[in-house]
């Protein structure tokens, strides 16, 4: 599990390199190698390591961790909601103003445009 303390420590010290993009798993760290030389991805990294501890520990872990710490020390629930494949929705979870989304599977409220989920229209 990623620590956010760990990836902001990382982005203030070797951001310029991307080490913190390459700690949280992401290849874009490539783009900050290819361009250290600018100090632009120093620039950008400071940022991203100031947001990464003003941010909140639950809003790190949906991000980085697909998981969110609960209020009980040492649990965690996982992050990745249900994707309901089938294009019927099941009738035992809707009622007559639910309106379900025909790409995630989202019940939506009566009256939505779009999906509240994923944003795809309705």
């Amino acid at each position: 599990m990623k620590n956010r303390y760990i990836a902001a420590a990382l982005a203030f010290f070797l951001g310029g390199l991307g080490a913190h993009k390459f700690y949280l798993g992401k290849w874009i760290g490539i783009i900050y190698l290819l361009f250290c030389w600018t100090y632009i991805p120093s620039i950008i990294a400071l940022i991203e390591g100031i947001f990464y501890l003003v941010n909140g520990e639950e809003d790190f872990n949906r991000k980085y961790n697909c998981r969110i710490k609960t209020s009980r020390p040492d649990s965690y629930i996982s992050f990745n909601p249900p994707i309901n494949t089938s294009s019927t929705p099941r009738s035992s979870d809707t009622t007559d103003t639910d309106i379900v989304c025909p790409q995630c599977g989202h019940i939506n409220e009566a009256g939505s445009n779009f999906c509240e989920s994923c944003g795809q229209k309705l």
